[in-house]
């Protein structure tokens, strides 16, 4: 998806440079580490500030302190290899940041990591604090390898309340009325929901959310772990029917493949179209622009309701989280450091940054944080939505290697645009390298 805070690491070449790179761990004896020193690799971010601060709260009180080094990328696939190419040696983060399983599985065949279920064994509230949604994401083979850390930006369906309100309209609840609405719109010159399909990775959040309700999003992992039948599956089929109903009904005009993300969110927010599916990260982009129709004019909703699966699955960038290597010097300086991530302290000085942290407290800290009320409640909307949240899928095109990702959108791109038909869709997706 758009935020590059959330992109996947290169998987090409990955596992044989981390086998090279592991050559010089020590298994756990941490001898090669400096004294009296935990090393944090933090991402090079504005959102950086609330983990150096932290860290420096950390350090009043901690003999062994943790040292902050900042990553000099600002890509993630950049910081990620950098902290493959790195282990085994002396100038090894102990602490690094990862963005869910698909970007560890590769340290975790090799035994990089540090698993965290003896720690949650003794501190439970490791695990407990954090809704399960999102810590699970980094649940392998039963073992938990990180600590979320950062906010989450589910996607959901963004609305102009003043067109549907103009067209005598309710923002739709299900797929059924959404598709009833497209003629209302259509007919008052408004385009029923904007598309930025140039940009091609929008349009993968509509398969995302109607293939959760169709076969749901445990088997969607299914197929990006690399079950190739579930692509051409009974499930997969009827959502592709769903989406090709409403593409061909006009829902999304007849201009959306040259529309891109730099001006999609105008087409909402001037009422030229009336409802845009978007990341949380929407709602800033739409106060920044004009605060007044964010205030007032700008509504949002969960994904319209249909089939049978239970009602309020998510997908979209889950999270950020914090692993350790397998060979830190002092664990336990860094189990304590990580039971600070659900501290009040960290919890209020992430929403300061406009995060939206996923302890299963934050509903607490909201009404008290910096911001307007429009703002506050919006937050709370998503904290809402995140802890109900049945599953939670990480956006697809973060869940497969770096390679297919292009692959994927094209496939996507090419089902919208009619130039790629169903068992066209399902040849593609399924030609992928998972």
């Amino acid at each position: 998806m758009k935020n590059s805070n959330y992109l996947r690491l290169a998987a090409v070449t990955a596992v044989a440079a981390l086998t090279v790179g592991l050559a010089g761990c020590t298994g756990g004896s941490g001898s090669t580490r400096p004294e009296n020193e935990v090393h944090l690799l933090v991402f090079n971010d504005a959102a950086a500030a609330a983990e150096i601060a932290l860290a420096e709260r950390f350090n009043e009180t901690s003999e062994v302190k943790i040292v902050v080094d900042k990553s000099p990328e600002t890509e993630s696939v950049a910081y990620i290899n950098g902290v493959r190419q790195s282990l085994g040696t002396a100038e090894a983060p102990d602490i690094f940041m990862s963005w869910g399983a698909a970007q560890i599985q590769d340290f975790v065949d090799s035994d990089a990591l540090l698993s965290f279920n003896d720690w949650i064994d003794e501190t439970p509230a490791l695990r407990d604090s954090f809704s399960p949604a999102v810590f699970d994401q980094e649940v392998i083979d039963g073992e938990a390898y990180g600590v979320p850390v950062r906010g989450t930006q589910p996607v959901f369906m963004f609305t102009n309340e003043d067109v549907l309100a103009q067209n005598g309209l309710e923002p739709a609840a299900t797929w059924d009325e959404l598709l009833e609405q497209v003629d209302t719109l259509t007919a008052a010159g408004v385009i029923p929901v904007g598309l930025a399909g140039a940009s091609q990775w929008p349009t993968l959040m509509w398969f995302e959310y109607v293939y959760a309700q169709t076969i749901g999003n445990d088997v969607v992992a299914e197929a990006l772990a690399g079950d190739t039948d579930v692509w051409a599956s009974d499930g997969s089929r009827e959502a592709l029917e769903l989406l090709r109903e409403l593409i061909d009904s006009g829902a999304f005009g007849t201009t959306f493949d040259s529309v891109d993300y730099d001006n999609s969110p105008a087409l909402l927010r001037t009422g030229k179209s009336a409802y845009e599916l978007m990341g949380t990260w929407n709602y800033a982009v739409q106060a920044g622009a004009d605060e007044a129709f964010a205030e007032d004019g700008l509504g949002y909703a969960l994904f319209p309701e249909f089939g049978d699966l239970e009602p309020g699955q998510l997908a979209g960038n889950v999270s950020n989280y914090y692993n350790v290597v397998a060979d830190t010097r002092y664990p336990e300086t860094v189990k304590a450091f990580l039971e600070e991530l659900y501290s009040p302290e960290f919890i209020e000085s992430q929403l300061a940054l406009g995060n939206l942290p996923t302890t299963t407290d934050v509903g607490d800290f909201i009404a008290d944080s910096d911001g307007t009320e429009s703002s506050k409640a919006f937050l709370q909307f998503t904290n809402d939505a995140v802890q109900a949240a049945p599953s939670f899928q990480l956006s697809w095109d973060q869940a497969v290697p770096t390679a297919s990702k292009q692959g994927m959108l094209d496939a996507m791109s090419g089902f919208f645009n009619g130039s790629l038909d169903a068992d066209q869709f399902i040849s593609a997706m399924q030609a992928l390298d998972y």
